[in-house]
């Protein structure tokens, strides 16, 4: 069976010896695909997981620089998600890297083709990778994040007299915001500013 490039040599041939005005315009389409030489697109002397291993081996700095943690924690989670079977290493992608890109990318807002660029990847596989990492992050909620008590003002919150005034409120102001609450159906307990100091210092 003749290959592709020879059933196009054969039709243009075919088409020039009989004089076809239709020869003119796709004989050069069908030549620049012919002759066309792809040119690699992933081209640097470090793979992914050889730039993650430099960045956590080099100086600390870097590694807060781009994935935005101290080397050490950065090795601790990758670990946990290994022992914890939440992220697997696959033949191309170790969990150091898979965990690099998707801090990169937090850190730096980073596109797809950035995240080629650094990783050496395709868009294929770092989407996939990406959305891996995402799919973990309700089982690290459950595990990691604690709610604050809605019952107890946070500690950093009582000892500024900046923002504990809001929180000190009467027993006149409890019943009248009730009041106010209950006709409007907007709660007004607690100002809204200090509800944004609160919940910014539970997570502090």
């Amino acid at each position: 069976m003749d290959s592709w490039e020879d059933q196009v040599r054969r039709f243009m041939l075919d088409e020039e010896e009989e004089g076809d005005e239709l020869y003119l315009v796709m004989v050069p389409a069908l030549q620049l695909c012919m002759y066309d030489e792809k040119i690699p697109e992933h081209t640097s002397s470090l793979s992914g997981a050889q730039k993650v291993r430099e960045i956590l081996e080099g100086h600390e700095r870097w590694c807060k620089v781009e994935f935005r943690m101290e080397s050490h924690i950065f090795r601790a989670v990758a670990h946990f998600l290994r022992v914890e079977n939440l992220l697997r290493d696959t033949h191309g992608v170790k969990i150091e890297e898979q965990l690099g890109m998707f801090m990169f990318m937090l850190s730096h807002n980073a596109s797809t083709e950035r995240l080629k660029k650094e990783y050496q990847h395709s868009g294929e596989t770092i989407h996939r990778k990406i959305t891996e990492v995402f799919d973990i992050i309700p089982a690290l909620t459950h595990r990691f994040v604690k709610l604050p008590n809605v019952n107890q003002i946070h500690v950093k919150i009582a000892s500024d007299p900046r923002y504990m005034p809001f929180f000190q409120v009467s027993n006149r102001s409890r019943i009248f915001a009730l009041i106010t609450t209950s006709q409007h159906k907007v709660p007004t307990l607690i100002p809204w500013f200090s509800l944004v100091l609160y919940v910014m210092g539970s997570v502090q």
